[in-house]
């Protein structure tokens, strides 16, 4: 989530972080489907 009216490099911070939690999350779903029986 971006808010408006922050520190550009703040911005750029938080985009990556969200990334890096969603790309994660993914990975975490696709193992999950994986074992399931």
């Amino acid at each position: 989530v971006v808010i408006p009216g922050i520190v550009p490099e703040k911005n750029t911070y938080a985009a990556v972080i969200v990334k890096k939690v969603d790309a994660g999350t993914r990975a975490k779903t696709s193992i999950n489907e994986l074992l399931r029986p």
